[in-house]
C-alpha cells in the first residue's frame, strides 16, 4: 500500500480547515432554517432536469478532454475515457489527498501508455484552464446584463475578445502540443459551461427564485471559478463563501443563493459517485 507523505496530509488538513471555515462563516451569516426550507420545497421536475443537464455537461467535457489525450498519442476509447474521467471526478470530490483526480488521471494514463508525463499533465492543466477561460467569458457577459449600475459597462465587453487572444497566445505559447486542437476544443469548454448555466438556471426555479435570476447566474459563474481553486473539499465552502459575498454586491435574497449552492453540490456528488465503481485498466490488453 503506498505511503501518505505528511505533506499529502497537510494539504488536506488544510482544505478541510478551509472547508469548515467558509460554511462556518456563511451559516453564521444567514437563517439555516431558511436555507433548508428553501431546499425542502424544491420542485423535483425541474431538480431532475438540473442533473441532466449537470451529466450532458460532464459528458461533453470528457469527450473535450479526450481530445487532449489523442493529441498526445493517447488512444483511449471514449468508454475507457468515460471510466477514466468518471474515477477522477470521485477523487476530486471525495478523495482531496495530495494528487487528486487529475493527478490519478496522469498516472495511470503514464503507467497504460507510457505518454510523457510532461504531455499528460499539460493536457489536464490545459482541460483545466480552458474550462475557466470560458467561465470568464461568460462571467463578463452576465454582467453586463446584470442590472448593477456602473458608468459605461457595455465596453466591458471588449475584455471578451481580449481574453481569448490571452489564452490563444498563452496556449500557443506554454501548449503549443495541443495548439491544432485549439478552436474546436474552445467552443466545446463554452458549450460546457453554458450547459452548467442552464443546470443553474434549473435549480433557481426549482427553489422557486422569480427575480434577479441573473445576478444569481452571474455569482454560480464567479463562485464556479472559486471552486477550481486547490483550497477546499470539492468546491465546498468556496462556492458558499462566493454567494455570500455576491449576495451582498448584489442585493438577492441569500437564503436562496446559498441553497443554490449546496443543492448544486449535491448534484455534482450524485454525479460524480459512481466514478467509485469504476475499474481503469493500467496494462496494455494487447500485451497480456
Amino acid at each position: 500500500m503506498a505511503r501518505i507523505s505528511g505533506k499529502a496530509i497537510g494539504k488536506l488538513l488544510l482544505k478541510l480547515g478551509f472547508t469548515a471555515g467558509g460554511l462556518y462563516l456563511v451559516f453564521t451569516k444567514i437563517d439555516a432554517q431558511a436555507v433548508w426550507q428553501t431546499v425542502r420545497t424544491a420542485q423535483p421536475a425541474w431538480l431532475v432536469a438540473a442533473l441532466g443537464l449537470f451529466v450532458a455537461s460532464k459528458l461533453l467535457a470528457a469527450r473535450r478532454l479526450n481530445q487532449f489525450f489523442h493529441r498526445i498519442g493517447v488512444p483511449l476509447s471514449e468508454p475507457e475515457n468515460l471510466r477514466l474521467y468518471w474515477l477522477g471526478m470521485f477523487y476530486n470530490l471525495f478523495l482531496p489527498g495530495g494528487i487528486g483526480g487529475d493527478g490519478y488521471k496522469v498516472y495511470l494514463l503514464h503507467r497504460r501508455f507510457r505518454a510523457p508525463t510532461r504531455l499528460l499533465v499539460g493536457a489536464v492543466l490545459l482541460d483545466r484552464i480552458s474550462g475557466v477561460a470560458a467561465l470568464l467569458v461568460l462571467a463578463n457577459i452576465f454582467f453586463v446584463l446584470t442590472p448593477y449600475p456602473l458608468p459605461y459597462k457595455p465596453a466591458l465587453l471588449l475584455l471578451i475578445p481580449v481574453l481569448v487572444a490571452v489564452y490563444f497566445w498563452a496556449v500557443q505559447r506554454f501548449f503549443a502540443d495541443f495548439a491544432p486542437i485549439l478552436i474546436s476544443t474552445s467552443w466545446q469548454a463554452l458549450l460546457v459551461q453554458v450547459a452548467q448555466v442552464l443546470c443553474a438556471l434549473c435549480l433557481l426555479l426549482a427553489l422557486h427564485a422569480a427575480d434577479q435570476r441573473l445576478n444569481y447566474l452571474l455569482i454560480f459563474l464567479v463562485s464556479s471559478v472559486a471552486s477550481v481553486l486547490p483550497l477546499t473539499i470539492g468546491g465546498v465552502g468556496a462556492r458558499e463563501l462566493t454567494f455570500l459575498f455576491g449576495a451582498q454586491f448584489l442585493h438577492i435574497d441569500l437564503p436562496i443563493a446559498v441553497a443554490l449552492s449546496l443543492v448544486f453540490y449535491v448534484l455534482s456528488a450524485l454525479t460524480a459517485l459512481p466514478g467509485a465503481l469504476v475499474s481503469f485498466q493500467t496494462e496494455d490488453p494487447s500485451t497480456s
